[in-house]
């Protein structure tokens, strides 16, 4: 398991270049608004592949740490989402663009590391 956590992140360029060549934002798609911030939070989940690679002792710290801030900023923009569907349901002004498939691919590949790496923890403990 901890190959595939420290592959996630060490996959990053690949995720990083599908949404660049063809708008497929499955890894960070939270940011779609922010190109820069998306592109920063690349950069910070390849650094934490080479943190993980070089240490593995932390790859499961790292995967259960960032998966869960990922998990948790999907939340948060859902919410946004949903307050701009109340906000325009007032007003005059159309509709956000709704949640897509992109933003559930990105919570079940969050989803599918949080777990593993608290597996990795909880075998660690016992």
């Amino acid at each position: 398991m901890v190959r595939l956590i420290r592959g996630y992140y060490l996959g990053t360029p690949v995720f990083f270049l599908a949404d660049v060549l063809f708008g497929v934002s499955v890894r960070v798609a939270f940011l779609d608004q922010w190109p820069a911030g998306k592109t920063a939070y690349y950069i910070f989940a390849f650094i934490l592949g080479l943190i993980a690679w070089r240490r593995p002792e932390w790859t499961a710290k790292i995967g259960l740490l960032e998966s869960g801030g990922n998990v948790a900023l999907l939340i948060v923009s859902v919410m946004v989402w949903y307050g701009g569907v109340l906000d325009a349901a007032g007003s005059e002004f159309g509709m956000p663009a709704a949640v897509g498939p992109q933003a559930l691919a990105n919570f079940v590949f969050s989803a599918i590391i949080a777990g593993a790496s608290y597996t990795i923890q909880r075998a660690r403990a016992a």
